[in-house]
This record gives C-alpha cells, sequence and structure tokens, in this order.
C-alpha cells in the first residue's frame, strides 16, 4: 500500500540540478566577494594619489606664497603698564583690491596661484570708547601703525604708506597683530589725540594661492575686490552684498559695520583679534576628480552583483554553462573601469574620462559575452544593462541633494526588474542537469 505521506517531487525537479545551482550561486557570491579586495585596494590607490596631490600643492604654495589674510592697519599706542595699551581702529576703512591669477604646473598636477594689489584708505580719528582715565596713561609720542599679513613670502614689492599726507616707510619689528607677525611705522598722532582726523592710504603687493581674506578693522569697513578668476567661492562670516560672476572673472562689495563684528573699536591686547572671523574669496579652481572618483567606487559592488545577477539568469535561461572563471573575469573587467578612470581623470576632464572609461569596460564585456554565449541577444543586453548601470552612477553622483532619494528609487526599480525576471525562470528545468 503507497504511503500517501510520501514526497512526491513536483515535475521537472532534480536534487542534483538543484545542488548543482546552489553551488554555482555559492561560487558566484564567493566571487563577488573576493572583489572586494581589489575594491579596497583602488580606494587606497585614489587616496594615494590625493595626498600626492596636496604634497605637490603644498610644495607649490610654500615656494609662491600661502592663502594669505590682511588685518590692518591699526593704531597701537602703549602706555605706561601694559593694562592700558590700546590698539584704535580705523573710524572709515575701505578695501580695494584687483587679482590676477595664473596657473602653476607641479608634475601632472595644476594650481591656481595670484597676485594682488591690494589698497587700504581711511581715517583715524579719536574713539569715544577711550576713556579719559586711560588716555592718561598713554604714550602718545611713542604710537605705532600696524599692518599685518599671515605670510610675509607673499610680499611681491614693499607696501607703501602715506599717512597724513605724508610718505612713511613700514618695517618687521617684534610686534603682532592677532596670530600675525606685524610691519609697522612710528606715526604722530597728536593731530587725532586734539580731535582731529588723520587719513591713511596703504598699498599692498602681495601674492598668494587658495584664498584672499580680510579683518573688518574699521567702524565701517567696505570691500570691493575683481578678478579674472572665474570660479571664485564666497566665504567667511560676511557674505558680499552684491556679486557678479562672468567668464571673464568676478567682481563683489563687502560692506561690514562695527555692529557686525566680534571685537570692539579699541582693544586693549593684540590677543582679541586672533579669534576674530574673517571674510573673502577662495580662488583655488575645485579639483574634484578624486572624490567624484572614490564616490564612483562605492557603488563597484553593486554593479559587480547586478551584472553577476543578469548573466547567470542568462545562463540558466539559455542553458549555456559560464565557468566562474569567466565570472571572475567579467569581474575583474568591471573593477578595471576604475583605475582607467582614476588615470584617464588626471589627464581629462571627468565626464570625458567617465565616458572613455564605461565605452572601454563595456564594449569589453560585451564582446567577450558574445564570444561566450554565441548569442548577440544576451550580449547586447548585458552590455544594455551596464549601459544603464554606468549612466545611472554618474546621475547619482551629479545630484549631491538628492543623491539618497535617487539611488534609492532606482535600486529598487532594479530590484522589482530582477525578481519580475527571476519567476520566469525554471529554476529546476532537467535540462540544467
Amino acid at each position: 500500500m503507497e504511503n500517501q505521506n510520501s514526497f512526491k517531487p513536483m515535475p521537472g525537479f532534480s536534487s542534483k540540478n538543484n545542488y548543482k545551482l546552489g553551488l554555482k550561486l555559492l561560487i558566484i557570491v564567493t566571487i563577488s566577494l573576493l572583489l572586494l579586495i581589489p575594491q579596497t585596494i583602488i580606494m587606497s590607490m585614489v587616496e594615494e594619489r590625493r595626498s600626492t596631490e596636496i604634497s605637490a600643492n603644498e610644495e607649490v604654495t610654500q615656494k609662491w606664497g600661502n592663502g594669505q589674510e590682511l588685518t590692518g592697519p591699526v593704531l597701537f599706542i602703549p602706555a605706561d603698564t601694559s593694562t592700558h595699551n590700546a590698539y584704535v581702529l580705523p573710524e572709515t576703512l575701505d578695501i580695494e583690491g584687483d587679482i590676477k591669477t595664473r596657473t602653476l604646473k607641479r608634475g601632472i598636477f595644476d594650481f591656481t596661484v595670484y597676485d594682488a594689489s591690494v589698497v587700504f584708505s581711511g581715517q583715524f580719528t579719536l574713539p569715544s570708547e577711550l576713556k579719559p582715565e586711560q588716555l592718561k596713561h598713554l604714550r602718545t609720542d611713542r604710537a605705532k601703525l600696524l599692518f599685518a599679513i599671515s605670510d610675509f613670502k607673499g610680499f611681491a614689492d614693499n607696501p607703501t604708506l602715506t599717512y597724513n599726507g605724508q610718505k612713511v616707510e613700514l618695517s618687521a619689528e617684534a610686534l603682532h597683530l592677532g596670530h600675525d607677525n606685524a610691519l609697522s611705522c612710528n606715526v604722530d598722532i597728536q593731530p587725532i589725540m586734539e580731535g582731529g582726523k588723520v587719513a591713511f592710504r596703504l598699498t599692498v603687493p602681495i601674492k598668494g594661492s587658495d584664498y584672499l581674506y580680510f579683518l573688518p578693522m574699521g567702524r565701517t569697513t567696505s570691500l570691493h575686490l575683481s578678478s579674472d578668476c572665474t570660479t571664485p567661492s564666497f566665504t567667511g562670516r560676511y557674505l558680499p552684498s552684491q556679486r557678479e560672476v562672468t567668464k571673464e572673472g568676478f567682481t563683489a562689495d563687502w560692506k561690514v559695520l562695527a555692529l557686525n563684528r566680534d571685537f570692539a573699536q579699541v582693544l586693549s591686547s593684540n590677543s582679541e583679534l586672533k579669534d576674530a572671523q574673517s571674510f573673502g574669496v577662495d580662488l583655488k579652481v575645485p579639483v574634484m576628480q578624486y572624490q567624484q572618483t572614490t564616490r564612483s567606487i562605492k557603488y563597484a559592488y553593486l554593479i559587480i552583483l547586478l551584472t553577476f545577477a543578469v548573466v547567470f539568469f542568462v545562463e540558466i535561461r539559455r542553458q549555456t554553462p559560464v565557468h566562474p572563471v569567466q565570472y571572475a573575469l567579467v569581474g575583474i573587467a568591471l573593477m578595471l573601469f576604475y583605475t582607467l578612470l582614476l588615470s584617464f581623470s588626471e589627464h581629462l576632464t571627468f565626464l570625458l574620462s567617465y565616458l572613455i572609461a564605461s565605452a572601454m569596460t563595456i564594449t569589453l564585456i560585451t564582446v567577450f559575452m558574445r564570444a561566450l554565449l554565441h548569442n548577440n541577444r544576451a550580449a547586447l543586453i548585458i552590455g544594455g544593462l551596464l549601459l544603464m548601470l554606468y549612466t545611472f552612477i554618474y546621475i547619482i553622483m551629479q545630484l549631491e541633494s538628492y543623491a539618497l532619494l535617487v539611488g534609492s528609487l532606482g535600486i529598487f526599480v532594479i530590484l522589482a526588474v530582477a525578481m519580475y525576471a527571476s519567476h520566469k525562470i525554471n529554476w529546476y528545468q532537467k535540462g540544467n542537469e
């Protein structure tokens, strides 16, 4: 009598075939996991190239001039005791800056540096913040005018100063303004102490790189910058009230009041400027190829898994065996894409590098699958999948704010398509034995 509880295999089911299928899947997953090793190596290679670029940039800027922060001019009036010293800021300060950029080359890397002519003009008056009890301690006969820049190597020529209608020579002394060494000169402040106004004009020819920042030293500070740089980034505590960026360069205007600052019009110590927040412009041309290459590598495993899945589906559906070694070769070709991208992007634009590297990779894998499967349609399906994946990844990299949203929706659609394709496959067909 037949046992009614005995197992009845479903039509076309083969335990041997099922075992082979499971083993093949396990091997494919193992291969994909092993490809994480070259992914890590390529990521390290990108970081190494980035470090090389940073080292080259530091070498160039140390010789030419670092980013510059300009502070001053300020009147320093010493007192008979250091607690009564006074640093008097200008009543008005107008700054005009004309910046000319140039490109210096170090190896395969290009770096943007600049020459600038900056003119400071304005007036000093006796500020109401100076109290009578402080005034009696001041040594007005030893007053100095101070001016500082963050990197003295950046002086392209001697600065010229006109104070109260007379030319005065600035020299370097063991004085500081904020955290920078200062130039100084002796000045007569008697007209100021008598309630008058003293005008000044300071012209500073400087060299630098990356950025040009200022501190708002005047009770009212106006800054106008013009440059041939077409990729400025206005930064700092204060943004320009007006700006215009064209293909020829940019112009920008700032106006900062004493009410906007975090330091007073009269300071008792120069250290009060150490934490003062500056403003200005970043002139460094953004070099994004390493950052974009790193972002693209993060999607490498997704591309490998989806490509392996499609090849596996084609293998099952067409009953054309694909050897694990051939899966590994496809995976290596997919990883080679990122070394090609890294290599090309150091000499070409990232978009052009991405197009060339993806075209080479897609062509290589499509031709390989055509020779392997002996079927044009199947090879074109795999090539078309890679084309869509690389296009999708590039779009995600350009959508900074919406990358997560678009990426999640895209992966959801891809998963839905994979689920739909998988249900059409008879995973237990005898023909696969």
